[in-house]
């Protein structure tokens, strides 16, 4: 399990990508977001996903590392396309089946949700996989700095967002022992019903979510016994430079955006 979870690793190739700024990559992510949210129509989507296909390849990280990514979602994606597809009564009607009807332009927007999910998680991934968990907290400490002119602290933010990105490898760790452990006492998930994985499921959520409170317990008297303080000026081992490359990187995406925009 924990191999096939790999939302928030770090996997380094050497490219270009992984060099530049954690601050460029986080407003490319952010304008990327505003082009997933304006697609509508289905040429909008074959644009963005070549787009993002091109820049996936830059990282030269293996595609299968992101169908990974995806597919711990696929049963969220899949229920929003549903939602859309029986909810939706635009278009013409296709099909009548009891109280639900089948609209035309509720399954182009159910197609059209699912699309944008998997391109959104998809361009998450690479933040993730081409960034290391403390160049990404400085360049979200740095982003979410103008947050001290409404009082909020950039610090309490980044360090709630690194050490979630850090306990997702953990929680499915703690969760993969339980199930060796029911393994070895003769219990098999695979040979059980859609039914029965489902109920057994629900029930690792008692023992993974105390094993999640012990960690977080024992991380926060580690930090405390090493002298950790929020709010105190501390110095930085990692310096960020803001370079040529993410300027042009961050125009790349600036001018996806106006293009999506005037289309």
């Amino acid at each position: 399990m924990r191999n096939k979870i790999i939302m928030g690793r770090y996997i380094e190739t050497g490219s270009w990508i992984h060099g530049l700024d954690p601050r460029s990559k986080v407003t490319a992510m952010l304008l990327f977001m505003i082009v997933i949210f304006m697609i509508d129509s289905f040429i909008g989507v074959l644009a963005v996903t070549a787009f993002s296909i091109l820049i996936i390849s830059f990282t030269k990280i293996p595609f299968i590392y992101y169908s990974r990514a995806v597919k711990p979602l696929l049963f969220l994606i899949g229920f929003i396309a549903l939602f859309q597809i029986i909810f939706n009564t635009g278009g013409t009607r296709l099909l009548t089946m009891g109280p639900i009807s089948l609209y035309s332009g509720g399954i182009e927007r159910g197609v059209l949700s699912a699309l944008r999910m998997i391109l959104f998680i998809s361009f998450t991934a690479i933040l993730t996989f081409t960034t290391t968990p403390e160049r990404l907290t400085h360049g979200l400490e740095s982003f979410f700095a103008p947050l001290r002119w409404i009082g909020l602290s950039p610090q309490k933010i980044t360090l709630m967002i690194s050490i979630a990105l850090r306990f997702i490898p953990s929680i499915f760790e703690e969760a993969e022992k339980i199930l060796k452990a029911q393994a070895s006492r003769g219990f098999v998930l695979k040979e059980r019903t859609l039914r029965e994985k489902a109920s057994i499921l629900m029930t690792l959520l008692v023992p993974v979510s105390v094993g999640a409170f012990r960690r977080a317990s024992e991380l926060v008297d580690s930090m405390e016994s090493r002298g950790y303080r929020l709010g105190i000026p501390r110095s930085k081992f990692y310096v960020l430079v803001w370079g040529s490359r993410d300027t042009y990187f961050v125009m790349v995406f600036s001018l996806l955006a106006a293009l999506m925009f005037f289309l």
